[in-house]
């Protein structure tokens, strides 16, 4: 089947013999150069070709106006509401509402809608009667239910919204002379001038003949010119049209043909009846894929298969993209056998690998801290696919560095030994911050990476948008901040317009790049609700009813040109395949198009269709159980030589297999930089200023006594041991100051107040003698029974502190959690409940381990009393250091230990048996918070 553009050229060639003076105006640049083609393979013999433009060169050729880049219009802009309105908003923060108002400005005058109307103050319905009565009744009401609909939170909300709309006519006419007067202007401004001057104070020269050629979606700027040539230059109009959907008048799709073809003037260009192309037959395949990713992966198999099909020419075949996030993945996923290709669209700049790197940039300046920068800024860097292959081995180093040494601030003079990253990690003033972003982007795009032609087109977009923000910024002071917000908006508007061969090959293409062109295999990706038909039309100031009084575009607008898109796109297809995501979003939306709808149950069109999907398989839950083999068995060898803790065991007596994974297997979640002082760091400083504290009054020799008068000036040594705790945990050194900051400070005031009530309870208990203090070989060795062998099992660990008072030796453990002093039982302690004291467990097994460096001799009067100092028994009046059994104080637990042996050796003994496997706790509760509940799945 002949194309839309084939039929106008062999119309042309026909009926036009003097090319010279014949002008063809075309929607878009893409259909004039379709069109070239067309014209020259028409032809028998060489020619000169006509004049073909799209229509903004078209009307722009009438003006001397020269139409600015929207940035330069919406700073002018700016200055213009800062001017009307006296207002002291940033630019920054005025950009986005700025782009707003520009684009309602620009729409105002395609429509040739009166500004200073518009703009009125229409609470008062007299005041549209009065002001409005060339208005119809319909747009009327449309003002009318505005203005009477409209609800403000207070009379002062009310009174602001007023004045800004006030505003803006006079806005709109500053702005307007501000552009006449520097010879530049919006193509809205543009398409005004020339519509309404057209015939008056600007006369096209006759003699010439014209032809507009493709239209369907007409501003009222527009539709004026071309009317004014069809009357008076006998001008031709070649609609793209087809009956099923301009005679039904429910389409949508024929909304704007139905209106034109009773237009005074545009009514007689219209053949008397349309095409019916959508007639004729189609191969037509709807296929439903899971998830995006998917589409990109079908679409190649099936393409793949079609080039083997003889007769398949890839130029007349086109992929269309409504969502240009999946533009990449096709292109990596298309077959090799596939030669050329054509992408007609542009891909978002923030969706490359630079807009996140500038963007990072900008966040590590933005949280340095006393020149210094903020380690996740730093990571994020280093894991930058730009830079991660280019610093190589140095950057993994670092990474380890900073997670082992808990960097949370580095200097610039940690990377000075690597050149790229010196670049990167320096210290750059306010003036110079733009120069330095524009120095990294060309030392990346230039230091021979493995990036190819894209992403040096990316890095020459990025280094054209910063180099304009660094010439406004000349002229508009801007912050860090602001700079960044500057950049953001601008990138975010921005496309990287791809370049090819556009006559050969498969052709890509967005949506609104189709119009005009025809193809016999159609593919559309992500034909879902959002993405085509697109999602509402961006923000306006103009609200809903008045842009319907005044017929400026709507979203009913909007969806009547994606509704002609899509069965245009269609009319002259043979084989179509529309892909649809069969899962909607977490929202719930985007479901499947309402075009497919239309086609499935209204078009009664033949139709195939196929949804892949994954067969759901519904497992029970396995219990997970780990024998005791030959190689299990080795890994628990190292507790030969190795301590079994306290807590190891708390986690072996919890849940066997937690203690497989993490002590075993030794699965752990990888390590972060802890910029916050939490519990557990709570826990690790407090220990750290007892031991400091107690360190400092060790004598070189003799017992390690303490007296009342180590107690003097408490609180001041407890703040040179506090931050040299932090500093310590920080890694910071002695030269480097130190300040508190948030939690810290939180934290820095509890270890404060915990330490300082702990002293002075040791205070009223001098004098005493220290015998260690977070000591990390308190153990000892144990016998236990593996079938018909012996094995000697190492025991202990870390103890905080052990002191003896008179014949009382104590072992404390400090905990700083909500752990109690109290249990039931001895066996009680090895009991698999939620319920059990791990905290006393510890506490006795510490005692347990000095019974046993020490065994007690005959006649010899000490007693042993393990204790917790914990955090919510030692700031009560009547606190008592010690563990309770039961409601009973124990002062010596010596007569209990024998049976804590027996129990310990029968957990021993289970822990080393070959017979009792690794498996899962029964009790749930317990797995809340461990980190393997995912591998169990529960």
């Amino acid at each position: 089947m002949k194309t839309f553009i084939q039929e106008l050229a062999e119309t042309i060639v026909r009926e036009y013999p003097d090319w010279n003076n014949l002008t063809v105006v075309f929607p878009n640049r893409r259909a004039a150069l379709y069109f070239r083609r067309a014209l020259g393979e028409a032809l028998d013999s060489p020619r000169w070709a006509p004049d073909v433009v799209h229509v903004e060169a078209f009307i722009g050729s009438f003006s001397e106006l020269v139409e600015a880049d929207k940035l330069s219009l919406v700073v002018k802009l700016y200055r213009t509401f800062k001017q009307v309105t006296g207002s002291d908003e940033d630019l920054d923060f005025f950009y986005f509402w700025g782009e707003m108002l520009l684009r309602d400005f620009d729409e105002l005058d395609k429509y040739l809608v009166p500004a200073a109307s518009l703009f009125r103050d229409m609470s008062n319905q007299k005041e549209i009667d009065e002001y409005f009565d060339y208005l119809t009744e319909e747009q009327k009401k449309f003002l009318t239910d505005f203005w009477q609909s409209v609800e403000f939170g207070t009379a002062d909300s009310k009174r602001r919204f007023l004045e800004l709309w006030r505003s803006l006519y006079t806005i709109y006419t500053a702005f307007r002379q501000q552009l006449e007067t520097e010879g530049i202007a919006y193509g809205g401004m543009i398409h005004r001038a020339v519509a309404e001057s057209i015939g008056k104070t600007l006369t096209p020269p006759a003699g010439r003949q014209y032809i507009f050629a493709g239209f369907n979606a007409l501003t009222s700027a527009e539709e004026a010119i071309i009317a004014w040539f069809v009357l008076h230059r006998k001008a031709r109009v070649f609609w793209d049209e087809d009956a099923f959907y301009v005679q039904p008048r429910h389409r949508e799709a024929g909304a704007f043909f139905r209106q034109y073809r009773a237009h005074a003037v545009l009514g007689a260009t219209f053949p008397e009846q349309p095409g019916a192309y959508l007639g004729t037959a189609k191969e037509i395949t709807v296929l439903g894929v899971p998830q995006k990713a998917g589409q990109p992966k079908l679409l190649a198999q099936r393409l793949e298969a079609a080039l083997k099909q003889p007769g398949m020419d890839a130029a007349r075949t086109v992929v269309v993209l409504p969502d240009e996030s999946l533009l990449l993945p096709v292109l990596y996923a298309l077959p090799p056998s596939l030669q050329t290709i054509n992408v007609t669209m542009g891909f978002p700049l923030v969706s490359t690998p630079y807009y996140t790197l500038i963007d990072l940039l900008f966040d590590l300046h933005l949280h340095q801290r006393k020149a210094e920068f903020y380690f996740r800024y730093v990571l994020a860097l280093l894991n930058h696919p730009y830079l991660k292959g280019r610093v190589g081995d140095e950057g993994n180093e670092w990474r380890e560095y900073i997670l082992k040494h808990n960097q949370v601030y580095l200097a610039p003079s940690f990377f000075e030994k690597h050149a790229l990253a010196r670049v990167i990690f320096q210290h750059v003033d306010l003036e110079d911050f733009l120069p330095y972003l524009l120095n990294v982007i060309e030392v990346l795009a230039t230091s021979g990476g493995q990036e190819g032609l894209m992403e040096k087109e990316f890095a020459f977009h990025f280094h054209r948008i910063l180099a304009r923000v660094k010439d406004l910024a000349a002229s508009e002071p801007m912050n860090l901040r602001m700079l960044q917000r500057m950049f953001r908006q601008i990138a975010r508007a921005e496309k990287v317009p791809f370049t090819g061969e556009p006559l050969r090959g498969l052709q890509i293409m967005g949506v609104l790049e189709t119009r005009n062109l025809d193809f016999d295999r159609v593919i559309v990706l992500s034909l879902n609700e959002g993405l085509w038909p697109a999602a509402a039309r961006q923000g306006s100031y103009i609200p809903h009813n008045i842009r319907k009084a005044y017929r400026l575009p709507t979203a009913e607008h909007q969806d009547a040109m994606y509704a002609y898109l899509f069965y245009r796109l269609l009319q002259r297809a043979s084989i179509v395949d529309l892909y649809y995501n069969t899962e909607p979003d977490v929202l719930g939306t985007r479901e499947m198009s309402r075009y497919l709808y239309q086609l499935i149950y209204e078009t009664g069109w033949p139709f195939s269709r196929q949804v892949l999907y994954n067969p759901v398989q519904i497992h029970p839950v396995q219990p997970i159980t780990i024998d005791k083999k030959a190689d299990v068995l080795a890994k628990l060898e190292r507790y030969f030589g190795k301590a079994l803790t306290p807590s190891t065991l708390n986690t072996y007596i919890e849940c066997r297999l937690q203690f497989y994974f993490r002590h075993l297997q030794e699965l752990r979640e990888p390590d972060e930089v802890e910029e916050e002082a939490d519990a557990r760091i709570f826990g690790n400083i407090l220990h750290r200023v007892m031991e400091l504290f107690y360190t400092a009054l060790r004598p070189p020799s003799g017992p390690w006594r303490v007296q009342a008068g180590d107690f003097v000036n408490l609180d001041d040594k407890l703040e040179y041991f506090i931050e040299r705790a932090f500093r310590e945990h920080f890694f910071l050194p002695d030269e480097k100051p130190f300040e508190y900051e948030g939690r810290q400070l939180v934290v820095k005031e509890m270890v404060k107040r915990f330490a300082s009530k702990v002293l002075r309870h040791d205070a009223r208990s001098v004098p005493f003698v220290i015998e260690l203090i977070e000591a990390n070989n308190f153990t000892t060795t144990i016998a236990v029974k593996q079938r018909d062998k012996s094995l000697s099992i190492v025991m202990g660990g870390k103890i905080d502190r052990v002191d003896r008072k008179d014949d009382t030796v104590r072992i404390i453990d400090y905990k700083t959690g909500k752990d109690e002093n109290r249990f039931e039982s001895i066996p009680a302690l090895f009991q698999r409940s939620p319920r059990r004291n791990k905290a006393a467990f510890q506490a006795m097994l510490y005692a347990w381990v000095y019974a046993q460096r020490h065994p007690r001799h005959a006649g010899e009067p000490r007693a042993l009393q393990p204790g917790l100092i914990n955090r919510r028994e030692i700031f009560k009046d009547d606190f008592e250091y010690g563990l309770f059994l039961g409601r009973q104080r124990l002062e010596d637990v010596t007569s209990l230990l024998p049976e804590f042996e027996e129990q310990l050796l029968m957990l021993l003994e289970e822990m080393f048996d070959p017979a009792v496997p690794f498996d899962q706790t029964e009790e749930l509760k317990t797995c809340m918070y461990c980190d393997y509940k995912e591998i169990c799945q529960r």
